[in-house]
């Protein structure tokens, strides 16, 4: 146990934002835009839904947002910590008997071995199970990689299913990216029984930064994260299934297209929509056929996740539903999206219709923002025909649809 010198932690450090009840981030409204949801530079698949990111549900369960690892991470930003709400806090942290029993186990005592189980039993007689978590997570990580099994032992015989779903709970308070990491080798470490407390904590948590960071740990987990990400996208609660699809989206693999495809006869809109974006994500051409079916789904949430997706996908057999729906339009926050797909699949046959949408007459006087849109789909399309209507627009009268012309056409 020598080598355990130098390792003990102060639970203040490790725990400092769980051990603090009443530190829970606050929630941030989710809600994208339409138009900016069809912007390349903006791929942030967050559902569209209620302020508080929570919406009633016929079944039962409580709807959130689904969690999207790599738009919150850049909510987060890059140093990934995450201010705590306001609130009372308490700075000074006062250790249990339990917690001094782990440091002294941690720096060498291997007496204390007996000691830290009879107390976690007493924790876990009296309902304290936050000791009894931070115990598991402080001597796991102690534990170290190469795993030493006779330390590990210690924390595995204080486990039980209720002790890891308080050390899931406390894992999402944590709001500094370096202990954050740290919790996640003590998931990978723990695996099945840690992936199972975070999935059952995710169907209850409505904090939306604890889900996200829940979700990077089962993403960080390996494979018995995937496991519960790939129950989570069979469950029958539909909060989970929308969690599981965009975080397969983040880690491919295989099954992830085949669950994310049986997610598109989900009844419920928002399922169908995240599987869209999933799919979109994810590059798989084969999804084309079932995504042009989804075009005129009832949900109009629905078929603007399925017109992005067309687009992401390149999906030529969508070109022609697709200029239906443009030419049909009137809504400038229906018709960007509509372009920009259309730009991506690159068809000639679409060049007409978008050019409706980027000159402007006495009769037809598009918005800016979709005038630019449309400048850009008909770069990317590229036919001679395109090209005249970009070169002309050097010249335009509106001075933003003129400097967009000039930077698309790489011209100072």
């Amino acid at each position: 146990m020598s080598h355990l010198t130098g390792l003990a932690r102060s639970f203040d450090s490790l725990f400092s934002a769980a051990a603090q009840p009443g530190t829970a981030a606050p929630d941030v409204d989710s809600s994208v835009a339409i138009l900016d949801a069809a912007e390349p530079e903006r791929e942030e698949w967050s559902a569209v839904a209620s302020p508080d990111g929570i919406s009633g549900s016929k079944d039962g369960y409580s709807e959130r947002d689904p969690v999207d690892l790599e738009a919150t991470t850049h909510e987060v930003g890059l140093a990934g910590d995450v201010p705590a709400a306001d609130g009372p806090e308490d700075d000074e942290f006062v250790p249990t008997p339990l917690d001094r029993a782990v440091a002294d186990f941690i720096a060498g005592d291997v007496h204390k071995a007996n000691e830290i189980q009879s107390l976690a039993a007493e924790c876990v007689e009296h309902r304290e199970l936050d000791p009894v978590a931070r115990a598991v997570a402080s001597i796991t990580l102690a534990a170290g990689d190469p795993l030493d099994t006779s330390i590990y032992a210690v924390a595995e015989s204080i486990m039980s299913p209720a002790v890891l779903g308080r050390l899931a709970r406390l894992i999402g308070r944590e709001r500094q990216e370096e202990k954050r990491s740290e919790h996640f080798a003590v998931c990978r470490t723990i695996g099945t029984g840690m992936a199972d407390a975070i999935r059952a904590d995710l169907a209850e948590n409505t904090d939306r930064l604890a889900r996200w960071i829940l979700c990077h740990a089962l993403v960080e987990m390996g494979d018995a994260g995937r496991v519960a990400i790939e129950e989570m996208a069979v469950d029958e609660n539909r909060f989970l299934v929308r969690n599981a699809v965009a975080m397969l989206a983040d880690l491919g693999g295989d099954g992830a297209v085949e669950l994310c495809t049986s997610a598109l006869a989900n009844p419920d809109a928002r399922v169908r929509k995240e599987a869209l974006r999933a799919l979109a994500k994810l590059g798989d051409s084969e999804s084309g056929s079932i995504v042009v079916g989804l075009l005129d789904d009832p949900d109009p949430n629905v078929r603007l996740a399925a017109v992005l997706a067309a687009g992401e996908l390149r999906v030529e057999r969508a070109v022609k539903p697709l200029v239906a729906m443009l030419d049909a339009t009137k809504d400038p926050d229906e018709a960007g999206p509509l372009i920009r797909a259309l730009g991506r699949i690159r068809d000639p046959g679409a060049v007409r219709s978008i050019e409706k949408h980027a000159v402007t007459s006495l009769f037809s006087r598009p918005r800016t923002d979709v005038r630019i849109t449309a400048y850009r789909a008909l770069n990317e399309i590229g036919t001679p025909h395109a090209r005249r209507l970009l070169n002309q627009a050097i010249n335009d009268k509106d001075a933003r649809v003129k400097s967009a012309v000039k930077e698309i056409l790489h011209i100072r």
